[in-house]
């Protein structure tokens, strides 16, 4: 059952371990769910996320101009309802709405495909959008490189997680102007996930892309969760086109703070990345953030990670987003 695995499944039911219905009704309950985006191109970052915490779930785009560091948001928090998340990534689809904000993704990564659209009126001081995103994440031609892991929390509850990333061709409308993000020169990066996390949920992420001047496609995912065993089961990796270069557990350090340069490592020396936010995002819900404090900022990644013939792949340039999550409910 645990384990790391290079291709898309083609069903997935967390919740077939528990046959009776009252049980699999309070451990879905506790299953937190989302279908994620990043897309990378050569002077913006587009972040979107259809979030299902099950007692509140998020519908979210965040543009971020990464020339002046400013970012234009459209979000709403909504109820459970108003999301569907996708069991598997064959044929299948992911859907939220929030106020005038939609978000849908089509879902073919067997056949090398995905598609997303995003859209939404203005309203309250953000302007208009329509996000139109095609990816390309066929292994044969190389254009994707799929890590999928299934991996024990304590207590052998699971985590699952589908990084993709791909080639893409998207365009971008907000108000009355016009971003196109060309094959060859962006990157997206998919992130399908569902967690049988423990209380409180907790984890540290850092991930970002960037385009070599020769076009290789550099992508990397770093991860500090809660799961058993870091050099075991983790989900760091390094891509490159095709590639999944494999990493060992590592560690995330913030001596100044969440707000400033952020460190992380591994325990093979094999990881030597840096971090500074230059963009904040964050959601907190309670006093204080006592059910959740979530930091998301963004920002741009200086250092190196060893690929699995020794070269030491440059992160110098690369804009990506980082997360200090903290989830009660």
């Amino acid at each position: 059952m645990w384990g790391t695995f290079d291709a898309a499944p083609g069903r997935l039911n967390l919740l077939e371990r528990w046959p009776n219905p009252v049980v699999r009704r309070w451990h879905s309950a506790r299953l937190k769910e989302w279908q994620a985006f990043q897309l990378f191109g050569e002077s913006h970052l587009v972040l979107g996320a259809i979030y299902d915490a099950k007692l509140l779930g998020l519908v979210q785009i965040v543009v971020v101009d990464t020339t002046t560091n400013t970012a234009t948001r459209w979000e709403r928090r909504v109820r459970s309802a108003r999301l569907s998340v996708a069991q598997g990534l064959r044929g299948t689809r992911s859907s939220g709405r929030g106020g005038p904000l939609r978000i849908a993704i089509a879902n073919d990564v067997a056949d090398g495909r995905l598609a997303v659209t995003a859209m939404s009126s203005a309203y309250h001081g953000s302007p208009s959008i329509d996000l139109r995103i095609d990816g390309f994440c066929s292994a044969e031609s190389g254009d994707g490189a799929n890590l999928v892991i299934c991996h024990p929390f304590p207590g052998d509850m699971p985590l699952y997680s589908h990084k993709c990333v791909m080639e893409v061709e998207a365009t971008l409308r907000i108000g009355d102007d016009d971003i196109r993000f060309e094959r060859g020169g962006s990157t997206l990066v998919l992130d399908d996930h569902k967690g049988h996390y423990p209380s409180p949920m907790v984890y540290d992420w850092v991930t970002g892309a960037r385009r070599e001047p020769g076009g290789r496609r550099v992508a990397f995912n770093l991860t500090d969760n809660q799961v058993r065993d870091h050099d075991t089961f983790n989900e760091n990796a390094l891509f490159l086109d095709g590639e999944v270069h494999l990493l060992g557990g590592v560690r995330f350090e913030r001596p100044d703070g969440v707000h400033e340069r952020w460190h992380v490592r591994d325990h093979d020396g094999r990881v030597e990345v840096d971090f500074d936010p230059t963009v904040r995002n964050e959601q907190h819900v309670g006093p204080r953030g006592l059910l959740a404090d979530y930091y998301g900022p963004f920002g741009r990644c200086s250092g190196w990670i060893e690929a699995d013939d020794g070269e030491r792949v440059s992160v110098d340039g690369c804009f990506g987003m980082g997360e200090q999550k903290f989830i009660r409910f």
